[in-house]
């Protein structure tokens, strides 16, 4: 739905430009176009290179919070081989994980709110197992559970670095400062009256605009979901479920 509002709300500007750009006389005559080549070539690099490195990370954090998730599901599945209470009460734990995300529709809401999940399970561990002996499946579940567990926190420390690398304050003045004087070069090229030249100036500046809602949306990890992992963080919601109807 959000992808539906930007492609119409990009429509609408580039009906718009094209209004603006055939009726107003923007246009200046003799206008130097090494301005517009120059201004172009900044964009470029600097667009290219940031969409490429926060492409890069949107990848990597998607495979990080796929492998988190993966992790959650062993860890409950495991569960079930300790014993029936364990297996809800670690189901519990991590539905409550789970829902505010969902909720708020914010995939690093346990970044900005304290979460306590992992320890909790340690922590049901330690009050229900403890120093008991186990028979032997039991104990291997533990020790599955234990190992998911460790690997979540190292996958949690790779997802706040990772979370963490966005693009600078300065950077972003740079590539809005190039953006507004590509625009007003562009504006600037006579096309009063000229409908061709007046299309053809909207869709030069919609695509600039396109680039700087693409790279926007990159940094922030929202680009083909609502929110990054969503699918499967509700796979996860879903599994427990399921398998506690």
């Amino acid at each position: 739905m959000n992808t539906l509002r930007i492609e119409l709300s990009l429509f609408i500007l580039f009906v718009g430009l094209s209004f603006v750009y055939f009726w107003a006389p923007l246009g200046v005559e003799n206008v130097d176009k090494i301005y517009i080549t120059i201004t172009t070539f900044f964009f470029s690099i600097f667009t290219g290179f940031f969409i490429s490195r926060q492409g890069t990370r949107y990848t990597k954090i998607r495979e990080t919070i796929s492998a988190f998730d993966g992790k959650m599901s062993s860890i409950y599945r495991a569960s079930f081989n300790i014993s029936p209470e364990i297996h809800t009460a670690i189901g519990s734990i991590i539905k409550a994980h789970y829902a505010p995300m969902l909720k708020s529709r914010a995939w690093d809401y346990h970044f900005t709110h304290k979460s306590n999940t992992i320890s909790s399970v340690h922590r049901l561990l330690e009050d229900t197992v403890g120093n008991n002996k186990q028979e032997s499946l039991r104990n291997q579940a533990v020790g599955r559970v234990m190992a998911g567990l460790s690997d979540c926190q190292v996958l949690r420390k790779n997802m706040i670095m990772l979370y963490q690398e966005r693009i600078p304050g300065f950077q972003w003045f740079l590539i809005i400062f190039f953006v507004l004087i590509l625009l007003l070069a562009i504006s600037v090229i006579p096309s009063n009256g000229f409908l061709l030249g007046s299309i053809l100036k909207s869709a030069f500046s919609v695509s600039i605009v396109s680039v700087l809602i693409i790279l926007h949306n990159l940094d922030n990890l929202h680009l083909f979901e609502d929110f990054i992992g969503e699918n499967s963080a509700q796979d996860v919601v879903e599994i427990i479920d399921t398998s506690q109807l």
